[in-house]
């Protein structure tokens, strides 16, 4: 809470801001963290979860997106060649290959393919598989 210059009682911060002691305002909590009402300071949101300036709660991540540390303003997509796994997007494993974003898993390249430098290439001994 804070008082303004004259008041003779305090008002109490709402969430999404937040007031120190011998405040005269409520500043706004920054994107990336909240603030639930008569906050004295703003809590960053966890990884996987997001927030915009001025919010009461953490939104989480929609499925298959990542926010990989605390204090995100936004989530991400997880790019083609990547899966998430958590709070983070990790690049398929050799031999394996994803063709969609956010990915929950990777797929094994077909039966007697090899792996080649381009993520979403697998090379087998009589063709090439290249996924778009």
């Amino acid at each position: 809470s804070y008082s303004a210059a004259g008041a003779s009682s305090c008002t109490t911060c709402s969430a999404g801001s937040y007031s120190a002691a011998a405040a005269s305002s409520c500043p706004t909590c920054s994107a990336g963290s909240y603030s639930a009402t008569g906050a004295s300071s703003c809590t960053p949101c966890l990884a996987g979860s997001y927030a915009a300036a001025a919010s009461s709660t953490c939104t989480a991540c929609a499925s298959g997106e990542y926010a990989p540390g605390s204090g995100s303003t936004a989530c991400s997509d997880c790019p083609v060649g990547y899966y998430v796994s958590g709070t983070s997007c990790r690049e398929c494993a050799a031999g394996t290959f994803s063709v969609s974003l956010n990915s929950a898993s990777c797929t094994s390249c077909p039966e007697g393919a090899g792996w080649v430098v381009r993520p979403l290439t697998c090379r087998g001994s009589a063709r090439i598989f290249e996924f778009p």
